[in-house]
């Protein structure tokens, strides 16, 4: 096949367009895709917002407009669709005034068209290259790897249950094509009903298409292929979760973009499953996802297979252009290999605040710290790269061993702001770009006095899998934390999903419980819990009045925000929480014993008991407790869960059951907690 070109046009952006025009003169229109926030300069124009809306297709060339901003996210999506022998017409300004980032793209592309018959760099006015027309050059057979990808997801089916596949490949591989071939194989195979999931509908474009060949008397709808009594069907992750359909093979196509969570309750429930992802793409989640994911399945089912496609089918091998992408974007990004570490200890490491005009000219360094980020976080994109790089207000801190980075750290600093700003946060009038610290406990927890601190966030930390729990992450923070109250900050702060892992090292560093979020993150499946470590006196106080404050409304949230977190979590941030301030009567006393050892109902001394566990929520007396008896207290009477539901998930067959086990855990919560009645 032939490798695909690129072409960088600088200059004014008529003359831009213009040029790309007569580039593109004796191209199909219908097969070239523009994309431009002035969406009105042609009919076949996307909005960089809206290129995710063009996975799956191809085309022979992509003019791509980056004269006022340039998105990286957006510019690696739409690499991915043009088709072998193609063309990407890049729209550059010449009096762009770019920061870092842009810097260093420019660098790159340069390095790319030295003598390179597949990069043109065109300045205005300067001949422009001659193109040749094209027609579709992508293979119509199958690649050995997509062959053996085939073959494996069949043997899923056919094989022993409990035996999950794992299809990794980098963007063009023929990965979702695949999918759809041997879910095409196996309805011809006689099996009933093959379910199909994704992030969206139109990320399975390519599978149903692929699988729709395979099957010409099929009758054929948007996500859906019939035949006789046997369908291949779409149907969105949250959806199955809830209705747990029957399935002979479950599809979860582009896998990384669906939280963990969710897949975990996917393998739980269902035994027979291929999971695909990709590894180096638009976002470089594929390796970070790969490290969560690859543990959950050690855990849930350690017979778990996988396959990695590496051949591309839309364009040739070592295509340039993917190689640009690649190096421009740092989609290739990776930290520093394991066998270099070896003998890496904590003593032999020293931490520095990057000087970022440096890191752009020590590719090596660059490549390593993003890299960590990748495999730290479960979303990690290009568009992160340039946001370090270019905001001034983004420090980064790097552990170095041997002049390897194996630990770092991003920081933007928030707050300062003034009364009446704050003012306006707080009644919901203002919602500024940026401090999501002050904004956060201003809007949402009602801390009138948040706004005028200044803090100092931890937006990303990330240290080397193969140093985790060495020290290093506490080491680093220790340095940022002195470095930060040197330069007269408040107090640190972050932000991330509740993870009980990670709430426990943060509370041994130092930090306290602020805020939880009420709403799940559509990424994490978890909430946004808040922590802040006091640097300063004014940060002290106002920390201490912010958790306070926080303690004080936990239980009532408990039964109703937070009605569905998870028990162990309930647990863990009630023990980093002050104990409330109630005092329990003569009849509330009355009434928990007359419940725990009499046969008074419970419904008659709810709220005196609710009162009493409320008290021992936070006090380590608690975690004396069996572990069914603090999940029991926490279900039935801080979250108010029903009986039946309630029943379900302990493993009780009906409320008198459960009531009779709630008169036991009474009784040890008054042993444990009260000593006296």
């Amino acid at each position: 096949m032939k490798q695909r070109q690129c072409v960088a046009l600088i200059g004014e952006s008529e003359w831009c367009f213009n040029a790309s025009e007569n580039l593109l003169a004796n191209f199909d229109s219908a097969a070239i895709l523009w994309v431009s926030d002035d969406n009105a300069i042609k009919s076949n124009c996307v909005k960089p917002k809206q290129v995710k809306s063009q996975l799956g297709k191809e085309f022979d060339a992509v003019v791509f407009d980056g004269l006022t901003e340039l998105s990286a996210d957006s510019l690696g999506i739409v690499v991915g669709t043009i088709r072998a022998g193609g063309v990407l017409i890049l729209l550059l300004s010449s009096s762009q005034q770019g920061g870092l980032w842009a810097k260093r793209f420019n660098a790159i592309l340069a390095r790319y068209s030295v003598d390179n018959p597949l990069f043109h760099t065109i300045r205005q006015f300067e001949e422009l290259p001659n193109l040749e027309t094209l027609t579709s050059q992508t293979k119509d057979y199958q690649t050995v790897g997509q062959t053996d990808a085939i073959t494996a997801i069949i043997h899923v089916v056919e094989g022993h249950r409990r035996r999950p596949l794992v299809i990794s490949a980098d963007r063009g591989r023929g990965k979702s094509a695949a999918l759809g071939m041997a879910a095409a194989q196996l309805i011809l195979k006689g099996k009933q009903r093959i379910l199909v999931t994704a992030p969206s509908l139109s990320t399975t474009d390519t599978l149903f298409s692929h699988a729709a060949v395979l099957l010409p008397q099929a009758t054929l709808s948007r996500g859906l292929i019939v035949l006789g009594k046997s369908r291949i069907e779409f149907m969105a992750p949250d959806a199955i979760i809830e209705a747990q359909p029957e399935v002979d093979l479950l599809l979860v196509d582009e896998s990384a973009a669906i939280p963990v969570a969710m897949l975990t309750k996917l393998l739980v429930h269902y035994s027979r499953l291929v999971f695909a992802t990709t590894l180096h793409g638009y976002e470089g989640t594929g390796r970070g996802f790969a490290i969560r994911f690859n543990n959950m399945l050690d855990l849930h089912a350690p017979g778990w297979k996988q396959h990695h496609m590496v051949q591309p089918i839309r364009w040739s091998d070592n295509d340039r252009v993917e190689e640009f992408s690649f190096d421009a974007l740092l989609l290739n990004a990776s930290a520093v290999a394991d066998e270099s570490l070896a003998k890496c200890l904590l003593t032999d490491c020293n931490i520095d605040k990057v000087d970022k005009v440096a890191l752009i000219e020590d590719e090596l360094a660059l490549t390593e710290l993003f890299g960590l980020m990748v495999m730290a976080h479960y979303r990690t994109r290009p568009s992160d790269l340039k946001m370090m790089l270019d905001r001034d207000d983004i420090s980064v801190y790097a552990m170095r061993y041997q002049g390897h980075i194996v630990a770092t750290a991003w920081l933007v600093d928030e707050g300062s702001l003034d009364e009446a700003m704050a003012e306006a946060i707080y009644k919901g009038t203002r919602r500024p770009a940026g401090h999501l610290l002050p904004q956060s406990l201003l809007a949402h927890a009602g801390l009138i006095d948040a706004g005028g601190l200044r803090y100092r966030r931890i937006m990303r930390i990330a240290v080397h899998p193969a140093l985790q729990r060495k020290g290093l992450a506490t080491s680093l923070i220790s340095t940022i934390a002195k470095e930060a109250e040197s330069d007269k900050i408040d107090a640190l702060g972050i932000s991330y999903s509740i993870d009980n892992d990670l709430l426990h090292f943060w509370q041994v560093t130092g930090f306290q419980v602020v805020r939880l979020g009420m709403h799940k993150s559509h990424v994490s499946e978890g909430r946004a819990l808040m922590m802040l470590k006091a640097l300063s006196t004014e940060g002290e106080q106002f920390v201490v009045k912010a958790k306070k404050h926080f303690s004080g409304q936990w239980p009532e949230l408990l039964c109703r925000q937070f009605a569905d977190l998870a028990t162990e979590q309930v647990i863990s941030l009630s023990q980093m929480l002050d104990t409330a301030d109630i005092n329990l009567s003569e009849q509330d006393w009355r009434d928990i014993n007359s419940f725990a050892n009499d046969l008074r109902g419970y419904e008659f001394c709810h709220l005196a008991i609710r009162r009493f566990v409320v008290t021992q929520l936070t006090k380590t007396q608690f975690l004396s407790l069996s572990d069914f008896n603090q999940r029991l207290l926490i279900l039935l009477v801080i979250q108010e869960k029903p009986w039946n539901k309630t029943a379900g998930i302990v493993g009780k067959t009906g409320k008198n059951e459960l009531v009779t086990s709630l008169r036991q855990a009474v009784v040890e919560l008054i042993s444990h907690g009260k000593g006296e009645l």
